[in-house]
């Protein structure tokens, strides 16, 4: 199957594109954020200076203690942060040794075994959903399963590139997914040779076109539309690789082919680093001159922090501009007033997803009215399908931290 976006923008691409294969690298420390889990309350289970082995459980949700985030790496509790309300701000691991945790296999071959070994193994919250774009409950069935292969974001790694030598985890993870719904799973990759071989109820599905074609909201709207009653889950290509070393070696992978690029590189990388890796020490020796952002995720829709996130597949870094000086009165009553009002125009007609009403989604969307986007589809949505949208306009309003206000709303409804 194959499926042209016939919308989206072809974005303005600053600084050099990453070329070459992926560089293994060394790494002192890694550093995991509690921003990343949104909606989970973590329950520590270890503390400073204790030893882990990659693979250890670090912290689980109060909630659902089944889903449990894992080490990425071996070595020893370096710090722990905690902000707000005793909330998990940061952890960081001090890189030492190369032991690993192993899991036994004997049951991974029916479903409540899977669930197990991933939820122990911590890849369960690799899966998130739609609608809410949360870890899915530990005992959740969807209705479909996305598997995201292909990206369109500036300087995004190829999927292909990233996944040579992985080809045949990737096709045993991938078949493994099926066991999780009674539904397709589906495959979304570029035009090209598929990337695991077509089976009963796992797909292939090829988009073309400019972003957002990579993103798994445009392909959830396009190929199985989720709803609250019948939702659906989305993983990343390289998760899915991880899924498929796990059920081949018993220990899990948690190394990632990311690319390292934007306007103040002086040189792009292609890096074989792990979760949480340290972007500070990555990208010192290759910045060119001036203050910068270091952002994990793209120039589009990252954030900017110190260490890799758990889903994002590359960084950037862009110059750091100087805020204007203005009235301390005036911004604030800037802040306090209605939301910015931007201009309807062809390219933010074009910034959603397909059959979507994008000007109609934005307006609902500033004004926090739930009930009128959620009628327009915003439960296909995640915060990174309105990084576009939020381009398009000018950035004077964040899209998606609306879109995220708005379906916590829908969610405790």
């Amino acid at each position: 199957m194959r499926i042209d976006i016939r919308y989206g923008l072809p974005l303005p691409v600053a600084g050099a594109s990453p070329e070459g294969e992926f560089v293994p690298t060394r790494h002192t420390r890694i550093g995991i954020s509690g921003a990343d889990y949104v909606g989970m309350r973590p329950e520590l289970l270890v503390a400073e200076g204790q030893p882990v082995a990659c693979g250890t459980p670090l912290f689980r949700d109060r909630k659902r203690p089944e889903i449990v985030i894992t080490a990425p790496i071996s070595g020893h509790i370096e710090k722990i942060e905690l902000g707000p309300q005793r909330r998990l701000s940061l952890l960081t691991v001090k890189s030492e040794g190369e032991n690993a945790v192993r899991h036994d296999l004997a049951a991974a071959g029916a479903q409540a075994g899977l669930r197990t070994l991933m939820q122990k193994a911590g890849l369960w919250p690799a899966l998130r959903t739609r609608p809410f774009d949360r870890i899915p409950a530990p005992d959740a069935e969807p209705a479909a399963v996305f598997v995201t292969a292909i990206d369109t974001r500036p300087h995004a790694p190829d999927p292909v590139l990233a996944l040579s030598g992985k080809e045949d985890d990737f096709a045993r993870g991938a078949a493994a997914l099926c066991l999780l719904t009674q539904g397709r799973v589906y495959v979304c990759q570029n035009d090209g040779p598929g990337l695991v071989e077509t089976q009963e109820r796992l797909s292939v599905v090829r988009f073309t076109g400019f972003h957002p074609a990579g993103l798994p909201g445009t392909h959830i709207a396009a190929l199985h539309p989720a709803t609250p009653v019948a939702p659906v889950w989305h993983i990343n290509y390289q998760d899915v690789a991880s899924l498929g070393h796990l059920l081949r070696c018993g220990t899990a992978d948690f190394m990632r082919s990311i690319s390292l690029a934007g306007p103040g590189m002086g040189r792009p990388h292609l890096l074989r680093v792990p979760v949480g890796a340290d972007l500070h020490a990555l990208s010192r020796p290759e910045l060119t001159p001036g203050p910068k952002r270091i952002l994990s995720g793209s120039m589009l829709d990252g954030r900017e922090t110190q260490y890799l996130s758990r889903y994002h597949l590359q960084a950037s870094v862009v110059a750091r501009s100087e805020p204007h000086h203005r009235n301390w009165l005036v911004a604030a009553l800037r802040r306090a007033s209605i939301p910015a009002a931007f201009i309807p125009s062809a390219a933010v007609d074009r910034a959603l997803a397909p059959n979507m009403p994008a000007v109609a989604m934005l307006r609902a969307l500033s004004i926090g009215d739930a009930d009128r986007a959620q009628q327009l589809g915003c439960l296909q949505l995640g915060e990174d399908d309105l990084a576009l949208a939020t381009y398009a306009t000018g950035g004077e309003t964040d899209f998606g931290e609306r879109l995220r206000a708005v379906l916590d709303t829908l969610e405790a409804m």
